[in-house]
């Protein structure tokens, strides 16, 4: 007899959730960083530059040119608007890695991840400013199928909870079913959750849900006969101009604007990984529709966007009868953020708590006066091989979007944060503070995360190691013991089974779409599964597994 502890295991490794469609999150002493950064940001001593819109405009392409011959990622769009008007929509680098003559243009589409969470946000401001429903409406008012396991929190759990992360669910929790293709339609596991054991009371604070988003894209659906992607291109992208944005990559009407997608860990970099064909870079089966975070844009498209936001939805064409449905969603309206606030000098932003929150708006991460003194919002995006981070100043008419075709996956901390460094050195730029006071910050962020000893490259995908040991191999009888039908021991009807079978002479096992073989490691209770998606070698553990026979 053993327990298995796979299912969990895969859980931690799919993680799909930990690092998608959110912002990174570090654990480290960052005091000496932190006081630091508050005293270089000590506006009262701080003489403004006052450069001209060109000049500006010059130093902000010129940096983001300097960041990508240093930095390893292929590709980069930026999007700046100010004072309400366009500022710069370009391209930078290669949508492909070692194509040079694939050059990002302002038309390449990027998956931008999370960010998807602020137009399915505004989808659902369309229906309260037409009052099909209010912020405040439960869910369960308009969704008549919603069901949950605590009772309570299905009569309760507001549309405004949702959107503002104070929900049932934890963080991240439940990811693991739309990453593996557990159910085939978004409805499918919405519906699935009245078999998912929450963890948390009815309206607790702050924890970062995929779910919640999927759950309102339901709404969207059920309130206007469309799907939320339908809904979102009739209602916005349309009358914006926001002619290349989809819901998802086979949606584009031009595939070969697709920017590939890439890893890379410090100076390497794998791909280019194709969104309509590779797994390595699929964020749900097929790539198809999520309501998180599954929507494609382009630098003129979201230029298009931000002056619309910094306009909420009045400017022509009007969309919104009031600035109210953008003001609510740039409002906070629960205190924390997915950033917690220590980390903020890593981001290029700044806190203190002195008559002061940090909040999360409807759609958006960041609600607070956190930049340069400057009230600010955000909604950062990451897929596993694409990031997206924005910010915008209402009062100053700026919105900056940098977008990135490839992540992260090991090596040094700081690689992890630096397009958010650069999005506040970008806005820093636009609000006048002085270029040594925005490099000071940028350079002792990244000179703290990078003293941090390195996350080490994937063996597999980064040096090529193969997953199979010569001479290892699963014996015959450990087979004939894993062999069977596993359920999860939570939420036991939400996560669904993993099976393990024989095909041929391999043990394989499956978890929703994906069934693939289980290699033998040095340690006979851990196995490798040999999936690529996300670019990391995952590990299952058995305990309790008797290996003498």
């Amino acid at each position: 007899m053993f327990s298995i502890r796979a299912f969990v295991g895969l859980l931690a490794a799919s993680c799909v959730a930990s690092a998608l469609l959110d912002q990174p999150t570090l654990s480290f002493h960052i005091s000496d960083i932190q006081s630091a950064a508050i005293e270089a940001l000590d506006l009262s001593s701080i003489k403004p530059t006052n450069l001209s819109v060109d000049q500006k405009k010059e130093l902000a392409i010129a940096f983001v040119k300097k960041q990508i011959g240093t930095f390893p990622v292929p590709g980069l769009g930026l999007s700046v608007v100010y004072k309400n008007k366009p500022i710069i929509s370009q391209g930078f680098g290669t949508t492909k890695y070692g194509d040079a003559t694939a050059a990002v243009a302002p038309n390449t589409l990027f998956q931008i991840g999370s960010y998807s969470k602020t137009f399915i946000a505004l989808a659902i401001g369309k229906l309260v400013d037409e009052k099909k429903l209010d912020w405040l409406d439960p869910v369960k008012q308009h969704l008549p199928w919603f069901a949950l396991a605590d009772e309570y929190a299905e009569k309760y759990t507001t549309i405004g909870d949702l959107l503002s992360m104070n929900s049932v669910f934890g963080d991240h929790q439940g990811d693991v079913v739309w990453a593996t293709g557990v159910y085939p339609t978004e409805k499918g596991f919405v519906q699935a959750l009245a078999n998912f054991d929450t963890t948390r009371p009815l309206r607790p604070g702050y924890a970062y849900s995929n779910l919640n988003f999927e759950i309102l894209g339901q709404i969207v659906q059920s309130k206007t006969n469309q799907s939320w992607s339908e809904y979102l291109a009739s209602t916005f992208w349309t009358p914006l101009g926001m002619t290349n944005t989809v819901g998802r990559p086979s949606d584009a009407r031009s595939p070969e604007r697709i920017s590939s997608g890439h890893f890379f860990c410090d100076t390497k970099v794998i791909g280019p990984f194709d969104l309509l064909k590779d797994s390595i870079v699929t964020l749900i089966p097929r790539n198809d529709y999520l309501a998180a975070g599954s929507i494609l844009s382009t630098t003129d498209d979201l230029t298009k966007f931000s002056q619309f936001l910094l306009a909420k939805g009045t400017s022509s064409p009007s969309i919104f009868s009031s600035p109210a449905i953008v003001s609510a969603m740039m409002t906070g309206h629960t205190v924390g953020s997915v950033i917690p606030t220590e980390y903020f000098p890593f981001f290029g932003l700044s806190y203190t708590s002195d008559g002061d929150a940090v909040t999360a708006g409807y759609g958006f991460d960041i609600v607070g006066d956190v930049l340069f003194g400057h009230h600010y919002v955000n909604k950062g995006g990451d897929t596993f091989a694409f990031k997206t981070r924005n910010g915008f100043v209402p009062s100053q008419g700026l919105g900056v979007v940098l977008l990135s075709n490839a992540q992260r996956s090991g090596g040094h901390q700081g690689n992890g944060v630096r397009l958010d460094l650069m999005t506040s050195y970008i806005a820093g730029l636009f609000l006048d503070i002085p270029i040594d006071v925005l490099d000071n910050q940028f350079n002792r962020a990244l000179a703290t995360l990078d003293a941090i000893p390195p996350v080490p490259c994937d063996d597999h995908f980064f040096n090529g190691k193969p997953w199979d040991t010569p001479g290892l191999a699963i014996p015959d009888a450990t087979k004939q013991v894993l062999v069977g039908t596993y359920a999860a021991n939570i939420s036991t009807d939400y996560y669904g089974d993993i099976e393990v079978f024989e095909d041929g002479d391999d043990l394989k096992l499956q978890l929703g779409i994906y069934a693939e073989r289980l290699i033998a490691t040095a340690d006979p209770s851990i196995f490798i599964w040999a999936t690529d998606f996300n670019a990391q070698t995952k590990k299952i553990a058995f305990t309790g597994l008797n290996t003498s026979t």
